[in-house]
């Protein structure tokens, strides 16, 4: 179980759980969720920040499947990731055949 494709995981509904603005929190939510053994799916997208700098940037979009949203939102935080998105906030972004 590691990084899926969407079309692996057709059918299963994802919602976002995690957006990576760096390459080292990209690597260190890839690592997490591949040791607790959590399919998931990836997306590079655009997203804003409220940072004094503002602007828009391209983010690590990391999704996985909607049942286990809460586990993994709660592993990660336990690791110090910490730009996680609860599920209700996550509904409107959910991806009914992958990512």
């Amino acid at each position: 179980m590691a990084r899926r494709t969407s079309e692996e995981l057709a059918g299963n509904p994802l919602s976002l759980v995690y957006i990576a603005g760096n390459l080292p929190d990209a690597e260190a939510v890839e690592k997490r969720l591949t040791e607790m053994g959590v399919d998931y799916a990836l997306s590079l997208e655009p997203f804003t920040t409220l940072s004094l700098m503002g602007g828009e940037y391209t983010g690590l979009f990391v999704y996985v499947p909607t049942a286990q949203h809460r586990f993994c939102r709660e592993m990660l935080e336990r690791h110090g990731l910490t730009d996680t998105v609860e599920l209700e906030s996550s509904e409107s972004l959910e991806r009914p055949h992958g990512a």
